[in-house]
């Protein structure tokens, strides 16, 4: 048996024999091959975290594309790859990366794609994985094409080509089934951007996620507005929250009613729209400045949210437009497609840290090479390829179970999140310390207000 299949008595023991987790894992195997839960997700598909709802070109994405293979509804059984040796200087450590790079989504693909590709580059030029003789990291893309069955069949077609570890794949829904194939090949799987809870409730051992979920993204919100209370003095008691009816709106409307009376927040209804042949929402506003709330949380996408906020201009409406994890509020492209009419927008939404320098280096280096601006999911995208180096050298092992118990025990300070210290995962591999923190569109720039420990800006309140 190889040493990527065997599990010795004393790894079993550092896993905590029948935690929790294992437990479930154990229950859950014989499951994995018809993922019931993927019908649900199915619902946002078409949709990314916070990303675009239209074709865009992408911006120069690198040659190393690899187009999907095609469709498979259920995993199929998969030979066990060649594995380079281990605790030996190898010369080169293939990665699979999945995200969508055609259809609606392939900007937002190409963004998160060309933030692995830096990331790769620049660990390369700084000697590799020194642990490893200085071998070079190489990354093998596949596009899910915004798809959960084909990002389902590319996992399964990079699994069986040997790669150490799988990246995505920025949709929850397509995340869903990539880290089921992950988990049954016990591949390392570290989530990229998809921020659905139900992802890692499953007990699996494999998968990491370092971004905040729904419910740290929820909770950084009812935060900023506690603190926003004791900044102004402002009274505010009430919310109306209009989003989406997919899993991802749907999963923050159901969390932010339940969390908010502990932040003495009350969610006085919830106003679902589709997506699907989208054209009007003044029914949805003119609802909501009936019950006149203190605020209008908004979760949604880059086209909704573009004409959730003309509607709300045309109506006037009197409550602040507040985004929680909006896929609109805090983009460029939102700022440039409003202009004046996006000023004072709220966002709470997982972000890089502007105030750390070594973010803006980060970015101005993406820019020199793309010739466009580091949106936050290529930040996440850049983030994981590093995570994944420093697991690689702290293994010194090509070894999958070994890469498997360094990240568990990853404790990465060096990076360039607004998290209040290191990236550490729990037992679910949830990062402990992710959150949202919130912007505000001030003078055409997207500014970090909140929470002051990472403000750029004082809070403009209110907004208008």
């Amino acid at each position: 048996m190889s040493d990527q299949t065997a599990v010795t008595g004393e790894r079993r023991g550092d896993l905590g024999r029948l935690t929790r987790r294992s437990l479930l894992r154990r229950a859950l195997t014989a499951q994995l091959a018809v993922p019931a839960f993927s019908v649900l997700l199915s619902a946002c598909s078409s949709t990314g975290e916070q990303g675009s709802a239209s074709p865009t070109r992408a911006p120069s994405p690198a040659s190393s594309t690899t187009p999907a293979s095609g469709s498979a509804a259920t995993p199929s059984p998969m030979a066990t790859p060649t594995i380079p040796s281990t605790r030996a200087a190898v010369g080169e450590i293939l990665f699979g990366a999945v995200h969508p790079l055609s259809g609606s989504l392939a900007l937002d693909g190409a963004f998160v794609k060309n933030g692995i590709d830096l990331a790769v580059e620049e660990i390369n030029a700084a000697g590799g994985i020194k642990s490893l003789g200085g071998a070079k990291l190489r990354v093998e893309h596949a596009d899910s094409q915004g798809k959960p069955e084909v990002g389902q069949a590319e996992a399964e077609r990079l699994v069986g080509k040997g790669v150490v570890a799988l990246l995505g794949a920025y949709q929850s829904a397509v995340t869903f089934n990539t880290t089921q194939v992950a988990e049954r090949a016990r591949v390392p799987h570290i989530v990229v951007v998809a921020a659905a809870d139900d992802i890692l409730k499953r007990g699996f051992e494999y998968s990491f996620r370092h971004n905040p979920n729904q419910t740290q993204g929820t909770l950084g919100m009812l935060e900023a507005i506690k603190e926003l209370r004791s900044l102004t003095g402002s009274s505010i008691a009430t919310a109306v929250h209009v989003h989406e009816d997919s899993l991802f709106g749907t999963g923050f409307a159901k969390l932010l009613a339940s969390l908010a009376p502990n932040y003495s927040l009350k969610v006085i209804e919830q106003i679902p729209y589709s997506l699907q042949g989208l054209t009007d929402l003044t029914t949805e506003l003119t609802r909501v400045q009936a019950l006149n709330p203190d605020l209008c949380v908004v979760t949604g996408y880059l086209n909704d949210g573009i004409l959730l906020a003309r509607t709300a201009r045309d109506l006037r409406l009197r409550a602040p437009l507040f985004g929680l994890a909006s896929g609109a509020f805090s983009t460029k492209q939102f700022v440039d497609q409003l202009g004046d009419m996006a000023e004072g927008i709220l966002d709470a939404n997982y972000h890089y840290d502007a105030k750390n320098p070594k973010a803006r280096e980060v970015r101005d280096r993406y820019k020199a090479k793309y010739g466009a601006d580091m949106p936050t999911h290529a930040v996440m995208a850049y983030e994981a390829v590093r995570i994944l180096a420093d697991a690689l050298e702290r293994a010194a092992s090509t070894d999958r179970d070994a890469i498997r118990d360094a990240l568990a025990k990853t404790s990465f300070g060096d990076h360039i999140l607004p998290y209040k210290g290191p990236i550490e995962f729990d037992e679910t591999g949830q990062a402990k310390n992710a959150r949202f923190i919130v912007m505000q569109i001030q003078n055409g720039q997207i500014l970090q207000v909140l929470p002051t420990d990472f403000a750029e800006a004082r809070i403009k309140w209110p907004p208008a």
